[in-house]
């Protein structure tokens, strides 16, 4: 909750302070001398009184609270809620209705001006005035903090940390639950490229994790961003056995943690609700839980491991740090010195060692409670290709005479030429690519229902990625580009030779037609002659005799 939603009067969102203590135990002490000592009660409590600095009718009080239980914590200040209200009931009401009506709203305003406006109606209604720490200490008794939280903030936030989250992933064995998130990776990699210079850049890194024994099945560091290949790859390494993938490495460790994961818990990302992720998952029995928002903390196991292992990476040169302010003036891309190759097997490491870890809170071992548990589970041996193909990106087409188009290309197998005679009872065939190498796209035999290779019907072999490939095209686009007035050029030039080359009787027949319609003026019936108007005969002018003088 924002600090400025919390009572700063009230004891009850705040632990007990040292000082509140030693005065409740210094109270005691008198008040035992009070009811074990041999003097007189009233002077005893005179006594008390002036020892403790508080007046006689507040040393009874007290006595009527300690005598019950003798314990110090029963002298400790009472909250807000359980003290007695000494106001009237009418300045009760005002202040519970002025506070709910300015004070409980969205736009939050500050407690001195509604208490402001609480004396003023208890003054026009002739009532006692309440103070500003009377209406503070209010709030707590006629609010609810979720109330608070949900009136006064539109942070969906602050309502969630008011809410109790206990543990809701029940993994008693493993591959029953695993997770899968992705997250930038808290360091640069340096690569150098022939003829193009020197790039510097940050990865993303996404990992597959068993929550049962807390061990991380599989991980992908790619340049791009989070996309269905890297799911695809990530979810092919952790299914899978990894020792060739080690031996290409030259990592010899023991990495043996795969296997189909019954339950995966994802976000609501977008590679992961497309079709190919879902048709993957289908495939392999794999059912999908989605987080519900706003409940990050369902993702915990994850993402605490991701932050684990940018942790171990942001301590190597080249780190990018959490935030700015973390990174400071650290010249991340001067000092990047990992190449991506490095910096794979790098994680691949960090990846081992934690599995081999102990949790300091369970204190097991992610290793060992796979050997100790993982004795029943079924060993399928997925091929890593069919794996991988399953969760690439696809999409459907139509066969035709000439094979299948894609990307603007033409693809074309021996084995589709048998299937062109029942192209329009077979329907559209699913088609997988690999954006990294679309030489070749992977079409489903509709009779093994296997993904098949088929080429490029220009025979070009050489491995293109689909963002080289679209980026050509683009860069074609811009040379071939023409402005609008070159468009239209020719097509005008050619109107004006077809103007031009119109014969002789053309031109006179359209003559003669205007003449004719110059002639035949059906309204000319019609008109009226208009006749000049008569002209007026001169008037005589009558002069006015003038008298000579």
């Amino acid at each position: 909750m924002p600090k400025r939603f919390q009572d700063r009067t009230s004891t009850s969102a705040r632990s007990i302070a040292a000082e509140q203590w030693s005065k409740a135990r210094h109270i005691a002490r008198e008040l035992d001398k009070i009811l074990d000592g041999i003097d007189p009660r009233h002077a005893a409590v005179i006594r008390a009184a002036t020892e403790l600095r508080l007046t006689t009718r507040q040393i009874y009080n007290l006595l009527a609270r300690y005598r019950t239980e003798r314990t110090v914590t029963a002298l400790l200040p009472r909250l807000t809620v359980s003290r007695r209200k000494r106001l009237p009931t009418k300045v009760e009401e005002i202040i519970g209705t002025t506070l709910r009506e300015q004070w409980l709203t969205l736009e939050a305003p500050p407690l001195a001006p509604v208490a402001a406006e609480i004396r003023a109606r208890c003054e026009e209604a002739g009532l006692a005035l309440p103070s500003y720490v009377t209406v503070a200490r209010r709030i707590p008794a006629l609010f609810s903090p979720e109330e608070i939280a949900k009136k006064r903030s539109a942070n969906p936030k602050h309502l969630l940390r008011l809410k109790p989250r206990p543990g809701y992933i029940h993994a008693p064995h493993p591959l029953d639950v695993c997770q899968i998130d992705h997250t930038p990776a808290d360091i640069s990699f340096v690569e150098v490229v022939d003829g193009a210079g020197v790039f510097v850049g940050r990865p993303y890194l996404t990992i597959v994790t068993d929550v049962a024994t807390r061990a991380i099945l599989g991980f992908c560091l790619t340049l791009e961003k989070p996309s269905v290949l890297s799911v695809a790859l990530c979810l092919a390494q952790a299914i899978c056995p990894k020792d060739a993938w080690l031996a290409a490495r030259n990592l010899n460790h023991a990495w043996p943690m795969f296997g189909r994961p019954r339950l995966l818990v994802t976000d609501s990302a977008k590679e992961f609700k497309g079709h190919a992720f879902q048709r993957g998952c289908d495939d392999y029995g794999i059912r999908i839980r989605y987080r519900d928002r706003g409940r990050v903390h369902h993702g915990g196991v994850v993402e605490r491991l991701l932050g684990k292992l940018n942790g171990v990476l942001a301590t190597y040169p080249g780190s990018s740090g959490r935030s700015v302010a973390d990174r400071d003036e650290y010249p991340s891309e001067r000092r990047a010195c990992l190449s991506f190759a490095d910096l794979e097997r790098c994680v691949a490491l960090a990846v081992i060692d934690h599995n081999f870890q102990e949790n300091p809170k369970t204190l097991k071992v992610p290793f060992s409670e796979w050997q100790r548990n993982s004795t029943d589970l079924p060993d399928f041996r997925d091929d890593p290709k069919r794996v991988l193909l399953s969760f690439l990106p696809g999409a459907e087409r139509q066969l035709s005479p000439q094979g299948i188009s894609m990307f603007a290309l033409h693809y074309y197998s021996p084995w589709l030429g048998i299937l062109v005679p029942e192209r329009d009872r077979l329907g559209k065939l699913e088609v997988r690519y690999d954006p990294r190498d679309i030489s070749h796209i992977y079409v489903r035999d509709p009779e093994t229902q296997l993904f098949r290779p088929v080429e490029r019907r220009d025979g070009q072999l050489t491995p293109l990625t689909l963002w080289e490939h679209w980026a050509g095209r683009a860069h074609r686009r811009a040379i071939n580009q023409r402005s609008s007035v070159e468009k239209v050029a020719l097509r005008r030039e050619i109107a004006a030779i077809t103007e031009a080359a119109k014969s002789p009787r053309s031109r006179l027949r359209a003559a003669v037609r205007s003449a004719h319609a110059a002639a035949a003026n059906p309204h000319a019936v019609t008109e009226t002659q208009a006749t000049a108007p008569a002209e007026h005969p001169v008037r005589q002018k009558n002069r006015l005799p003038v008298e000579d003088w």
